[in-house]
């Protein structure tokens, strides 16, 4: 039931993702749930196989350098753009 569960709330987090694409900080925080989510069953079928817990720990490390390199380029197109728009990260700016 759990994954079941889990399984649901990684599908919402992936329309989510999709859905709120205009604005960096939706998009930031539907990732952060994707890997929640994805840590949440990475625990569970390492539980049920009875396989070492170690892998969680730096899968939680690579999960928590994404979320500040994210956090921080968040504050940096704030601070120059003044709004958080996908529109505004355009490469081909003339």
């Amino acid at each position: 039931m759990n994954l079941n569960l889990s399984f649901y709330m990684f599908i919402s987090s992936c329309f989510m993702f999709s859905y709120f694409y205009k604005h960096i900080l939706l998009t930031l925080i539907s990732l952060e749930f994707m890997m929640i989510n994805m840590i949440y069953n990475i625990y569970f079928t390492m539980l049920l196989n009875e396989i070492n817990l170690f892998f969680i720990a730096i899968f939680l490390a690579i999960a928590v350098c994404e979320s500040v390199l994210g956090l921080s380029l968040l504050i940096h197109l704030v601070r120059l753009s003044g709004n958080d728009y996908t529109n505004n990260m355009s490469m081909m700016k003339c």
